[in-house]
């Protein structure tokens, strides 16, 4: 009974009090799901792609650091934050109208529904994990164990590099044929 009453209490204080952990949380939550909704395997596909091209383009270009020298780290971050996402909407675009131009659409409806959902969580996760980890975020802000848990740490971002493959290969494993019996 305790228990309970300190997990209302506390789950209270936050509601009340929302951090910026919490709203990492919130965030990646809602755009994860309504990105799912609406983006479609084809879309999902090639933002996953792009995210992780996005993230070895950005580590080996050695030359951001010249832009930003002697730049606030505010500036630093929001400057790096902005050539990252042009670098995953530039590529997002290229495996949309290229890669993954002939993607079959004819996928059972829940099927695709679920992948979907899947896949959205999976890609904003690792795109949170990615900024956390390549942009001065964590020299700006100070976060929660919860957030440091999940996206913030070195060791969860390889689980976030790691689970949309493992979900990809899921995906592509194709259900079995029902065979049909005729007369």
């Amino acid at each position: 009974m305790l228990f309970n009453i300190a997990s209302v209490e506390a789950i209270s204080k936050i509601l009340t009090n929302p951090t910026w952990d919490i709203l990492v949380l919130f965030f990646f939550l809602a755009l994860g799901f309504f990105y799912g909704i609406t983006a479609g395997i084809k879309r999902l596909l090639s933002m996953l792609f792009a995210i992780y091209v996005s993230i070895l383009l950005f580590i080996n270009f050695k030359y951001l650091d010249f832009f930003v020298e002697g730049k606030s780290i505010l500036e630093v971050f929001f400057f790096r934050l902005v050539i990252f996402l042009i670098l995953i909407v530039l590529l997002c675009i290229i495996f949309n109208k290229i890669v993954f131009s002939e993607l079959d659409k004819n996928k059972k409806w829940t099927r695709a529904i679920i992948l979907s959902l899947l896949l959205s969580f999976l890609e904003i996760g690792l795109l949170i994990s990615a900024v956390f980890q390549f942009l001065p975020a964590k020299g700006l802000f100070s976060f929660s164990p919860i957030v440091e848990k999940f996206f913030a740490s070195e060791e969860t971002f390889f689980w976030w590099l790691a689970l949309p493959l493992i979900a990809l290969f899921f995906i592509i494993v194709k259900q079995p044929k029902k065979k049909i019996n005729r007369p």
